[in-house]
Order: structure tokens, then sequence, then C-alpha cells
């Protein structure tokens, strides 16, 4: 490194839409210095490098490593790459951030980390949305005691297919997100999901997924995913057929706590300790007064210009380089990179074989549930045993 005790250079691989998020959070980082960005597409590298000020733009990755001399490079390139790129970083020296998803699969992620160990250096996986600050404040609570002891947690992301990648992916039969094993969902739900993998801690839970296609979708677009750990279950919906929002429910013996991501907002619910027609009172009362709370603790944030999406993002990477910078491992551990992408892979699995019994049956006239036990019994639940390493992209 340049400067090992106050220092490190960050590098940008990939200058795409999510480029945008990183290059604004690593320039608030008091550690950290931008020197490169990298693109296949040299007017993508120059424009990112005119508005974020960085002073190097290069199209090709090893030009730019003995140039510009990074200590770390952030890949977000499309999630297909991100094995064969995070292995060339590494064996280059550097330490690599990469965005979610992790890998296309399990064996490529086990690849990447056989990697790290081998070369010392450090990655870190873009599970930001755990370093939210609404996020953080749900996780205090927890550890309180203000639900009890979590058994079970709820993520929804809605995810409507009429924004501008939304309109790509539909219109192109063969986008690159359409031919990974998880399609839609694999470049989507790593967030959702790592957010109950937070509370369900079980190394190898149950699995219980399906996905089908909505309206004239030509490609699933909707996902519903039940896991089932020792004592703490999970649920996943994942809809393009309801607005844009991303919320979860953490429950507990005593009540649960509903988590509003994009509002920046928490409600706790539980039952009214008053009698009869006195806890419909209590109840509004109760809600009126959260949501003061809410708003004071928004406005505060607003006034310190500390409330935006990506808050979490900036955390992550501060904490990575200060791990870096420290010698001491990086925020995200191996192990939970490792299970998020083998739960994935399971729910995938599950999804097409559920998908192969429907179509069994429309072939066949057998009803869904005949054709059910012969596509391998697919109405039970999975478990990660049961995962091939096949790559299926959607028919």
């Amino acid at each position: 490194m340049s400067n090992p005790q106050s220092n490190i250079r960050v590098a940008l691989l990939g200058c795409g839409q999510i480029a945008d998020a990183h290059l604004q959070e690593i320039r608030k980082i008091d550690c950290a210095e931008l020197v490169a960005v990298c693109d296949v597409h040299q007017d993508l590298a120059d424009q990112a490098a005119a508005r974020f000020g960085v002073p190097h733009a290069f199209t090709d990755m090893q030009q730019m490593l003995s140039e510009s001399s990074p200590d770390v490079v952030h890949v977000t390139t499309p999630a297909h790459t991100h094995c064969a790129l995070a292995t060339q970083l590494l064996e280059a020296g550097v330490h690599v951030y990469v965005e979610k998803p992790f890998t296309v699969d399990v064996p490529e992620a086990e690849q990447v980390l056989d990697v790290v160990q081998r070369t010392g250096k450090s990655l870190c996986l873009g599970h930001d949305q755990l370093y939210d600050p609404i996020w953080l404040r749900c996780r205090k609570l927890v550890d309180e005691g203000a639900i009890g002891e979590v058994t079970h947690v709820e993520s929804v992301l809605g995810y409507p297919l009429s924004g501008q990648f939304g309109r790509q992916v539909t219109s192109d039969p063969n986008h690159w997100v359409r031919q990974l094993p998880g399609g839609l969902f694999q470049n989507t739900i790593s967030h959702p999901l790592y957010r109950m993998t937070e509370f369900l801690s079980d190394p190898q839970p149950r699995v219980d997924a399906h996905w089908y296609a909505s309206g004239a979708a030509t490609f699933p677009t909707e996902m519903v995913a039940h896991l089932r750990g020792k004592t703490v279950t999970g649920s996943l919906f994942f809809s393009t057929q309801i607005e844009h929002q991303r919320i979860s429910r953490v429950y507990g013996p005593h009540g649960a706590l509903e988590v509003d991501h994009d509002g920046q907002t928490i409600r706790s619910i539980r039952q009214s300790r008053l009698p009869g027609a006195f806890g419909k009172l209590e109840m509004p009362w109760r809600h009126w007064r959260e949501g003061a709370r809410n708003l004071r603790r928004n406005l505060w944030r607003f006034m310190k210009n500390d409330i935006h999406y990506f808050s979490g993002m900036r955390t992550l990477f501060e904490l990575y380089y200060r791990s870096i910078l420290d010698g001491t491992p990086p925020p995200i551990a191996y192990d939970e990179m490792l299970r998020v992408t083998r739960l994935m892979d399971v729910m995938f699995r599950h999804c097409r074989v559920r998908t192969g019994a429907k179509r069994l049956a429309a072939l066949s006239g057998a009803s869904p549930r005949v054709a059910d036990r012969k596509a391998n019994r697919v109405t039970e639940p999975v478990a990660m045993d049961d995962v091939t390493n096949e790559r299926e992209s959607f028919r």
C-alpha cells in the first residue's frame, strides 16, 4: 500500500448504474482516495471519471492495476463476471469488494474464497443494507429485548419492471440477468435474504420456494420462499406487481418490528394492554407517537444531510477499508457469503423443479399433485444437499 497507516487507494471496475452509488459514497470516506475507474466502454469510464473527479479512466483492467496501483478494487460488473474478475484481482495482489450477488453459484463462490485464502488478500461482499441506519436501529431494539427472542423474519420486495433496468430485462430475452440460474431474482433477492439470515443462523435451513410469471411476462417475475430453521423461520416475497418497496418484519413472542427501509421508519406491532374498546384507542395513539418519533429522527438526519438511500453502503465501505488498514477480518464473514449463496442455489433449484412438475402435468394431463410426485417429490422441501451444480437459464 502507498500509505498503510492512513490511506486506501480505491479503483472501480464496471461503470454501470450501481457504480454511481459506489463512487458517490467512496468520496465521503476520509481514509479513501479514488484513483481510477475502468469499463470496457470508454465513454462510460470517461463520464464516470468526469462526474466524480476520478483522475484516471481505463478500458483495460491490467493497465488500470499497473498504472494506478490501487489497494482495493470495487467490482460492479454483471454477476456472471464476478468470479473471474475477483479471482484475477486477488491474484494480482489487491483486495476486492464485490457487489451482490457474490457469484453465479456455490462452486464459483468456493473458488473465489479459496483464492482469498491462498493469496492472503481480503474480500468484502455488498451486504450494505445490514448497515443502513434504520436496520441498525432495528437490531438494537431486538438486542434490547423489545420483542423477545426472534422467531420469524419476513422480507417483502416490490420490484416493478416499469423502470429503465426492468424494461431492458423485459424486452431482451438474451439479457444477462435472464441467463442467470435464478434470473431476475438472482440479481435482486440478496438484500431481503441476508436480512432474514441475520436472525436465522442455521447453516442449512430447510427451503421451500416457487416462482411464476405474471401477466404477459415470458419469464418468472414473482417468487415466494419459506425458510425453516431450528428456532427461527423466514418468508420472502418478491413481486413485480406491487410498487417499489422494501419491508422487513421481525417477530418475537412479545410483538414484532416492521421496518420500512425506504421510508426509514420502524413501527412496533403488539397487542393492546387495554381491554375492549379502550384498546382501539390505545393502538392509534401508540402509532401516532411512533410516527412522531420517526419524523423527529428523520428530520434530524435530514438536517445533518445524513438521510439517503445508500447510507449503509458508505458505512460498509468504511468498515472494510478500516479492516484492511488494521489487518482485521472484513465486516461480512466469508462463511456468511457462502451460506447466502448456497441458500439462493437451493431456492432456485427448488423453483426449477416445481416448474418442471407443472410442465409435466400440462403435457401428461396429470394433476399437479401427481406430477409433483413424479418430479422428484417436489412438494417436499429441498435440503441443502440436494443442490446440483447445473446452470440452467430460463426458458
